[in-house]
């Protein structure tokens, strides 16, 4: 379907681009999703959660996660080798 008019053209285009980024992940899925305990503790970017009963009384099960500052701490290790990638390159 052609049209001559730009607004309309132009709503058209940004309604697709809208729909399109929609459907995407707004991030990736965590490396410690879904490991067991010992598999968890291995990793030393991720920690266990024991199982415990919140106040409303449903159980939660034990689950691994994201350790705190574990993302933190990768970003800062990223960003350092880049540093000294690029000034290898100047150099």
């Amino acid at each position: 379907m052609q049209t001559k008019h730009p607004i309309v053209r132009s709503f058209l285009l940004t309604a697709t681009l809208a729909g399109a980024t929609m459907s995407l992940p707004a991030t990736a899925a965590s490396a410690c999703k879904g490991l067991d305990n010992k598999a968890c503790g291995g990793n030393s970017a991720c920690s266990w959660v024991e199982g415990y009963e919140r106040k409303d009384g449903r159980k939660v099960n034990a689950f691994c996660r994201t350790a705190p500052g574990a993302k933190k701490a990768t970003n800062a290790a990223t960003e350092k080798k880049a540093k000294k990638s690029s000034a290898k390159k100047a150099g």
